[in-house]
C-alpha cells in the first residue's frame, strides 16, 4: 500500500496546485506538510507524468469521491483506500490502517502531542504499519480508559508501542473506559495517576480515534469496556448511531448523554471539537451511520475510510 499511499499525497498535492489553485503554503497547513515537501511533490508529478496537461488519476485513488465528502461534510481532508467489493472486517481495518499509518509518517511534527484512542483493531493496524521517524513527537497519550473489566490491558500495551516506534514519552490512563457510577468516576478522577492524564487532554493537538457504531467492537467486548444491553437500548431510544471515544452521538452529531451524567473517562466530544486535527479511522458499510453522524458532529477534521465506505455514505440520506 506504501505506493499507493505516495501517489495519493502526490495526486492531492497536484490537484489542489494544479486544479484549485492553492498556494503552496496553503497546501502546506492543509495537509500538515512542510512547504519545502510541497514544493518537491509539485517536481517530482511533474516528472513522473502525473501533471501533464491535466491531472492523471492513478487506479487504485479515488480523489473525486474524497473531495465530495469533504466538500458535503466540511470536512478538511478525507483519505479513501481502495478495497474489493464485498471485503471482510480484517481486509477493511488492514487496509485504512497502512493508509493511516503513511498519513501519520508524512504529517507528524515535532513537538506533536498525539492521543490515540486505543480501543481500536483499525488503530492497532496502523501501528503495525508504523515507522520510526526524526519527527520529534513530544508524546502519545491515552485518551481513552484502557483497562479492560476483566484486566485486559491490550488498549495500553498499544499506546506504548506507538510511543516506542516514535521514540516519545507515552501517558498512561489506568482507569477503565466505562465506570460502575458518576461516584466511581469522580473517585478515580480524584486519584493523581488518572487526573495527571486527564488534564492533558486539552494539551493534545493531534487526536486519532476509532468510531464505533452502537453494538461494541469485539476489542471492546471481550475487554468488558462496553455498555450492557440495557443501556445500549437507552441509548438507542436516544437517537444513539455511533460513538468517539465512547461518547455517543445521534445523526446530527449531537450528543445522547450529558456531559455530568457520562459515566466514561476519556477525551470528550467538545474537547475533539476544539483540538487542532482529529484522525478518524473507520470503515465498513455497519459503520455509515456513525460516520455520518461524526461529520455531522464536526468532531473529526480527517476521515480515513474504505471505498466502498465512501460511496455508501454519499448514497445515503
Amino acid at each position: 500500500m506504501s505506493k499507493i499511499d505516495e501517489k495519493r499525497l502526490l495526486l492531492k498535492i497536484a490537484t489542489l496546485y494544479y486544479q484549485d489553485g492553492l498556494k503552496q503554503a496553503d497546501i502546506a497547513k492543509t495537509l500538515r506538510l512542510s512547504q519545502s515537501q510541497v514544493s518537491r511533490s509539485i517536481t517530482r508529478c511533474l516528472k513522473e507524468g502525473i501533471v501533464k496537461i491535466s491531472v492523471v488519476q492513478p487506479p487504485s485513488v479515488f480523489i473525486g469521491l474524497e473531495t465530495k465528502i469533504q466538500q458535503r461534510f466540511g470536512v478538511s481532508n478525507v483519505i479513501v483506500v481502495d478495497i474489493q467489493d464485498n471485503p471482510s472486517d480484517a481486509q477493511i481495518k488492514r487496509a485504512i490502517g497502512s493508509s493511516a499509518a503513511h498519513y501519520l509518517d508524512t504529517s507528524l511534527r515535532d513537538g506533536d502531542l498525539i492521543g490515540i484512542s486505543s480501543w481500536s483493531d483499525t488503530i492497532r493496524s496502523m501501528v503495525d504499519h508504523l515507522h520510526t521517524t526524526k519527527i520529534k513527537a513530544k508524546g502519545v497519550i491515552q485518551v481513552l480508559g484502557g483497562v479492560g473489566h476483566n484486566g485486559n490491558i491490550q488498549a495500553t500495551i498499544l499506546t506504548q508501542t506507538m510511543a516506542d516506534i516514535l521514540s516519545c514519552d507515552a501517558f498512561m490512563l489506568p482507569a477503565q473506559s466505562i465506570e460502575h457510577s458518576l461516584k466511581d468516576k469522580l473517585k478515580m478522577l480524584d486519584t493523581a495517576e488518572v487526573s495527571d492524564v486527564v488534564e492533558m487532554f486539552n494539551k493534545v493537538n493531534l487526536a486519532i480515534v476509532g468510531i464505533g457504531m452502537l453494538e461494541p467492537s469485539n476489542l471492546l467486548r471481550n475487554s468488558g469496556n462496553y455498555y450492557d444491553k440495557k443501556r445500549l437500548k437507552e441509548l438507542a431510544d436516544k437517537g444513539a448511531v455511533g460513538d468517539i471515544c465512547l461518547h455517543y452521538y445521534d445523526e446530527n452529531g449531537r450528543p445522547v448523554i450529558k456531559p455530568e451524567d457520562d459515566p466514561v473517562i476519556g477525551m470528550s466530544l467538545e474537547q475533539l471539537e476544539t483540538c487542532e486535527l482529529v484522525v478518524a479511522l473507520a470503515g465498513g458499510l455497519d459503520k455509515v451511520d456513525a460516520i455520518k453522524g461524526a461529520l455531522s458532529g464536526n468532531y473529526i477534521d480527517v476521515l480515513i475510510t474504505d471505498r466502498v465506505t465512501a460511496e455508501a455514505i454519499l448514497n445515503t440520506h
